[in-house]
């Protein structure tokens, strides 16, 4: 495994954002993408996956914990990102985790009674080692991580286990992302535990008439704009509009 390099920049594979970020996202590092429904986040972490695969020729895993690898894939070359040649040359690996959010409260190993939250973040942190070891990536998305740590309704429950799963990322040296959904808008909203132990955080926000807007909250060891700048979803998927104003 190579090491980060100090300082150094990769780029996220939307000009627009890399604009936001002077640059990019920092190497190494686990960056959280937060948004409601329908925002699209993960078009955003796909957009991040392919032009790396395309530009860069670097390996890549998506982990998906919400849909199934067929729908994901589908869904993405519609949007012209077509991940399976570069699966079938064995660059890119999608990571099917959606078992994991299903594993009821209380589960069994053999006939022994195991808390099953706690289970699902053993699973997933083995899953981000195995697929490691697998592909070598230099670049992984996890989306989304919401329903494992919403299992854990307390913040001392929850810190931890984001913590633990962070930590697993950036373990690997990879340049990773992660989407959660948002549990509180506003000016006046709850920051979230896993904004806090993430490098840097990415919100996307749906608007009145539709506006979409994305704003870079904090990206340490950085200098961002932290400016809401607004962002459209086309045919080739998002378009960040870094020079304009949200009215």
């Amino acid at each position: 495994m190579s090491l980060p390099r100090a300082g150094a920049k990769v780029s996220s594979g939307l000009p627009g954002l890399d604009k936001l970020l002077e640059g990019g996202f920092p190497e190494g590092k686990v960056v959280l993408v937060l948004g409601e429904p329908g925002t699209g986040k993960s078009i955003l972490v796909s957009q991040y996956l392919m032009w790396g695969l395309s530009e860069r020729h670097e390996t890549a895993i998506f982990i998906g914990m919400n849909e199934s690898k067929d729908r994901h894939i589908a869904e993405m070359k519609g949007l012209a990102m077509d991940f399976q040649p570069f699966e079938k040359d064995g660059s890119f690996g999608y990571i099917d985790a959606t078992d994991i959010r299903r594993i009821p409260e209380q589960a069994r190993v053999g006939r022994i009674p195991v808390g099953g939250r706690e289970l699902g973040l053993v699973n997933l942190v083995d899953t981000i080692q195995e697929a490691f070891e697998k592909y070598a990536p230099k670049r992984i998305a996890i989306d989304s991580i919401s329903d494992l740590v919403f299992r854990f309704p307390e913040v001392e429950q929850r810190r931890p286990v984001i913590l633990d799963l962070v930590e697993a990322l950036q373990s690997t040296g990879a340049t990773c992302l992660m989407t959660s959904e948002v549990t509180s808008t506003g000016p006046e909203r709850t920051l979230q535990p896993e904004e806090y132990l993430a490098e840097g955080v990415i919100q996307l926000k749906t608007l009145q008439k539709g506006v979409r807007s994305i704003q870079v909250l904090k990206m340490r060891g950085s200098k961002i704009d932290t400016k809401p700048r607004p962002y459209v979803i086309g045919e080739r998927g998002i378009d960040v509009l870094a020079t304009e104003e949200i009215y």
